[in-house]
């Protein structure tokens, strides 16, 4: 089984080498372009078959097999054994090639409806990108390199990974990931057809709509799964492989509003050609950092060998991509300036920029220790209060930027009543939950302050969004205001009420009260209004692992409120 899903790389390889020349070559040709097509399908489904020969060779326990033997065991269920497909650093990077290859046959299926032009060129790059992706696959991270001896049981997948988030969040994060490729192709196609208006936004929205959303998705089931199994205390402690996919939704975040003011004033045209190569370029640098070893990290795979090829594959695409711009940039200039300060294209541009920002920070904070010990040979560690210390004002920021850009409804200059509605709840809210900070004193110094303010924002921004959205659903349908528009504007309002959900929650954690103690059997340890005291340790094994709890018996004044672990 081995040596036949190593055939089927090798196959998926070679058609898709022949499927990007022919898509090429189908600029001026579309019987090249629909051979192009056909071998790029030839490709998806040889990959396909490769991956089901892995899993196969899991769920068999072929331990004839390298990757089998690290990555299963017969204590598995059949559920973590097809998890164990990604749980490697071979296996992620077949599914990753497996997932290039059917979002280009996607690309040759539906891709080319209303922009043929653009076509041929945006097929040629997603070929040729497939085709670096297989090459790693079978000459640094093959799952298919036999073991040499037949072993008699399988070390099995980490434990930590054993988690039913863990069966989801790597796929639907690489979904994220390889889903960003198709605009970034693309705007390549537009720069080098000189097809500089609007059309490449035009066939890759729903692209990037649907992997904006699953790498939403991923981000939501990692932090979930670092919540219940690495004991951080929390949903996100800034680890660098965490910074790696949240920078990509950053600029990815930006990148939709950018095509938003492109599609409807003109503008923005280079900010969303160099957003479009930015993400991708973070996407594979987070690549990197889980598969060179450079930074040190709880989700990177040891012993990978494939960080200067990607590397080099970014260097080769900013290449190409910013040659484009260079050669094509008078030809991208707007159509209209800016109507000031207080316009619609002006927020839009102040929360694309904020975004950008935001990315910069953290990628700069992320790869702080690594310059530190290269330029000055020291070792620095970077906290996550050094992170909370910065990006609390920048969240923030951007909040109030989301409530002012939806409080502004129309194109000219001047806010709309929505947005003064806004300011008037947003100064009461802000108001009275500094009265009743005061108060209780909960929190104490900065953080008071820090939550207080964020109370007013988010009343202030949810009032907005609120105010916006019921608007779009009382808001008569009239020819000029299609359905389509309106689905859009409504589903655009929900989102930003997710985010405002996300700061409440963001807020709630400034009252967080921490303790640590070190305490025996039958001692006491009072925690704010609350006493602990401890009962016990004990210990449970199951096949995975070993799990020691701590007994607390927790009550508060003379309530008994209960005893948990």
């Amino acid at each position: 089984m081995g040596s036949f899903g190593q055939l089927m790389i090798c196959v998926a390889a070679v058609l898709s080498a022949a499927g990007a020349a022919s898509a090429l070559a189908g600029v001026s040709d579309d019987r090249k372009l629909k051979a192009g097509r056909l071998l790029l399908y030839g490709a998806a489904a040889a990959i396909t078959v490769s991956m089901a020969a892995l899993i196969f060779s899991l769920v068999t326990f072929d331990f004839r097999l390298s990757y089998v033997r690290d990555y299963a065991d017969r204590t598995m269920s059949i559920g973590y054994l097809i998890t164990a497909l990604w749980g490697g650093q071979e296996g992620s990077l077949l599914v990753w090639a497996a997932l290039q290859t059917w979002f280009t046959a996607g690309v040759a299926a539906w891709g080319g409806q209303k922009v043929r032009a653009l076509l041929p060129t945006a097929l040629g790059f997603l070929g040729a990108l497939q085709l670096v992706f297989l090459v790693l696959v079978l000459f640094h991270s093959d799952p298919f390199e036999p073991l040499g001896t037949l072993a008699a049981s399988g070390i099995g997948m980490n434990p930590l990974l054993r988690n039913f988030f863990m069966v989801l969040h790597p796929p639907t994060l690489y979904i994220g990931f390889v889903g960003f490729s198709v605009p970034l192709a693309f705007a390549l196609a537009s720069l080098a057809q000189k097809q500089l208006r609007d059309e490449w936004l035009t066939q890759t929205r729903v692209w990037t709509l649907v992997a904006w959303g699953f790498l939403s998705v991923g981000n939501i089931l990692g932090m979930v799964w670092a919540y219940e199994e690495l004991g951080w205390g929390g949903y996100w402690g800034w680890d660098p492989v965490e910074n790696a996919s949240f920078m990509p939704w950053l600029t990815g975040t930006a990148l939709l509003h950018s095509a938003i003011m492109q599609k409807r004033r003109g503008i923005f045209r280079k900010w969303s050609v160099i957003l479009a190569l930015v993400t991708f370029a973070l996407i594979v640098f987070g690549t990197f950092i889980t598969r060179s070893g450079i930074i040190e990290s709880v989700h990177a795979f040891a012993g990978a060998t494939v960080g200067p090829y990607l590397l080099a594959l970014i260097a080769v695409v900013a290449v190409m991509a910013l040659t484009g711009l260079f050669l094509r940039w008078e030809m991208l200039a707007p159509d209209k300036k800016i109507d000031g300060v207080w316009s619609k294209e002006a927020m839009f541009a102040a929360t694309a920029w904020m975004l950008s920002f935001m990315a910069l920070f953290v990628w700069l904070a992320t790869m702080a220790p690594f310059f530190a010990e290269v330029f000055k040979g020291e070792k620095i560690a970077v906290t996550p209060a050094f992170y909370n210390t910065w990006m609390v004002p920048l969240g923030l920021a951007l909040l109030v930027l989301i409530g002012v850009c939806t409080g502004l409804w129309g194109r000219k200059k001047g806010a709309s009543t929505g947005l003064g509605y806004a300011l008037v709840v947003g100064s009461v809210a802000a108001s009275l939950s500094a009265m009743g900070g005061a108060l209780r004193g909960d929190v104490e110094g900065l953080g008071r302050y820090s939550a207080v303010i964020a109370v007013g924002i988010i009343a202030m921004t949810a009032a907005t969004v609120l105010w916006r959205l019921f608007d779009v659903m009382a808001r008569p349908v009239k020819a000029d205001a299609p359905v389509r528009a309106r689905r859009r504007s409504f589903a655009a309002q929900l989102i930003h009420v997710s985010v405002i959900v996300m700061f409440v929650g963001f807020t709630g954690s400034a009252f967080t009260v921490e303790h640590s103690a070190s305490m025996r059997p039958g001692e006491f340890l009072k925690i704010g209004d609350y006493d602990v005291r401890l009962l016990g340790l004990r210990e449970t094994q199951d096949a995975e692992k070993t799990s020691i709890y701590a007994d607390l018996e927790v009550r508060r004044g003379l309530d008994f409120l209960g005893v948990e672990s």
